[in-house]
């Protein structure tokens, strides 16, 4: 799944409330506005909290009802009155349970009788104990009203005057108009005034976008006084050359894509709801908490649900973390990982996702995150039961929230260092530091502050520093994160938890100096 949680709001995240703003600047200017949006957030109904969100935006608008198909019995016999089906009123009902228990009983009553096999025209009327049930009549469907019917009784005009009721100059309201897309029938509906898109899914707001825009444009209406349209669907529920046409018609429509829409914010704000957090006083709490809310947050990427899911599941080991991560993926979107391509030839613009990338966007297998193009992990799944990616992502994860941990306690150390030199600190600069700064003569405490954690541990090493054991074994343990996070690794359980270990008695010791 590629939805938020359900009970959560959608719009309170940063990055969704970005886009809806957007939309509201646009619409404020003038400009229609296209929303897309993938199919799961219609199919969790999450694209309704969407569509409101967006139109509320605006003080003058009119929120287009989704049509409706009415199932209407047909009329039987004259006992019906109109707009009433004969065979379910009480009475009938009563006789259909009555006619069926006299069945019943002449079943129980006859049914060991010997079969007659002769006719003698003397009728003893047998064939009518068991009375014959009327069929139930067929249902009809009422047709649905069509979009310009829809937008005819909400303007009290016909469906033909709707467009040149919304841009009679003459009249004041001009009201943004929106429409949820998914809702429409894949029957356009009669002919109205503008182009025809024919039979075809989308038909009728294909013609209502020709049809206001070029009113508008004959009216000579200003920006601020053009009625405008809000239509937010799914890429399938309008025609692929509509949304081209739109996307380049700049002028009087903004196409917007639910892409990059969520960021690492929005992931993490999901994930740090997800689950109660420990109180956090020691320091190995708070790296191991950071590590395991971050690693989370950088595999479930876009997919807000994912990134719930797992954060409720995994229990921060990073021997767990790949099986704890297929345990939360949506088995339909593995099977349907076919629909990304391999290649990302064609991945699009920070505005939109490639042509190609599109029928996998809508499915949710694909988006742009933190301004990259990120895969759903169902994809890696897909293609191995073991995916690199997993290792790949933790390894990143787990530097943003240790290095600068790391950083910290380097420069404490280095600062402590003073102390325990057996050797001029500018020339254990010169001798340790890969590029040593060109004033390490003349201000060579400021030189060595700048030493890593390698070079620091080499001065130890050759002599040059001697530290306690405990600021040693911190100093070791640097050395070996930081190697293993330069090189792109993951560090495992028992690394990570050294690590932190001495973190936090360092911490305590520093404390109190």
């Amino acid at each position: 799944m590629t939805a938020y949680p359900p009970g959560r709001a959608l719009v309170g995240l940063p990055g969704v409330r970005a886009q809806v703003d957007e939309i509201a600047a646009r619409l404020a200017a003038g400009l229609n506005c296209l929303w897309l949006l993938p199919d799961q957030l219609v199919e969790t109904g999450q694209a309704e909290e969407l569509y409101r969100a967006a139109l509320t935006t605006t003080p003058d608008r009119l929120d287009v009802a989704p049509p409706t198909v009415l199932t209407v019995p047909a009329q039987r016999g004259p006992a019906g009155a109109p707009g009433q089906d004969h065979w379910d009123d009480p009475e009938h009902r009563a006789g259909e349970a009555a006619a069926a228990d006299v069945a019943d009983d002449a079943d129980e009553g006859w049914g060991d009788l010997p079969a007659l096999d002769f006719d003698d025209d003397f009728d003893l009327g047998w064939s009518d104990v068991r009375p014959a049930r009327p069929a139930r009549p067929a249902v009809r469907e009422q047709a649905v009203p069509e979009l310009f019917e829809r937008l005819g009784k909400e303007l009290a005009v016909e469906p033909g005057e709707v467009v040149a009721r919304l841009t009679d100059p003459a009249r004041r309201w001009r009201p943004v108009i929106g429409l949820r897309a998914w809702t429409e029938p894949d029957d356009p509906g009669p002919a109205v005034p503008g182009p025809r898109g024919g039979a075809v899914r989308g038909g009728a707001v294909q013609r209502l976008f020709h049809a206001l825009t070029a009113a508008v444009k004959d009216a000579g209406l200003p920006p601020q006084a053009r009625p405008r349209l809000l239509v937010v669907a799914r890429l399938r529920d309008v025609p692929q050359a509509l949304t081209d046409e739109l996307d380049r018609d700049i002028a009087t429509t903004a196409v917007h894509w639910w892409w990059g829409t969520v960021g690492r914010l929005d992931t993490a704000t999901v994930v740090a709801s997800a689950r109660e957090r420990g109180p956090g006083t020691t320091v190995t709490q708070r790296v191991l908490t950071a590590v395991r809310e971050e690693v989370v947050t950088e595999l479930a990427a876009f997919d807000l649900a994912l990134a719930e899911r797992l954060a409720a599941r995994w229990d921060g080991r990073a021997g767990g973390l790949a099986p704890a991560l297929r345990s939360c993926l949506d088995d339909s979107l593995v099977a349907a990982a076919g629909l990304c391509p391999e290649a990302a030839l064609d991945a699009g613009t920070r505005r939109r996702p490639g042509s190609r990338l599109r029928p996998a966007w809508a499915r949710g297998l694909v988006q742009s995150w933190e301004g990259r193009l990120r895969r759903h992990p169902a994809v890696w799944y897909a293609a191995t039961a073991t995916p690199a990616e997993v290792d790949v992502l933790l390894g990143q994860a787990q530097q943003r929230v240790v290095t600068p941990w790391i950083e910290d306690a380097r420069a404490q150390l280095a600062r402590l260092g003073t102390r325990y030199a057996t050797r001029p600190l500018a020339d254990l600069v010169a001798a340790h530091a890969a590029r040593p700064p060109a004033d390490h003569r003349t201000r060579p405490e400021a030189a060595f502050a700048q030493l890593e954690v390698g070079a620091l541990l080499g001065a130890h090493l050759a002599g040059g520093l001697a530290l306690p054991d405990e600021e040693l074994r911190l100093l070791r343990e640097l050395v070996t994160a930081r190697n293993v996070l330069a090189h792109r690794g993951a560090l495992r359980d028992t690394t990570l938890h050294a690590l932190c270990e001495q973190l936090t008695l360092a911490h305590r010791r520093w404390a109190k100096l």
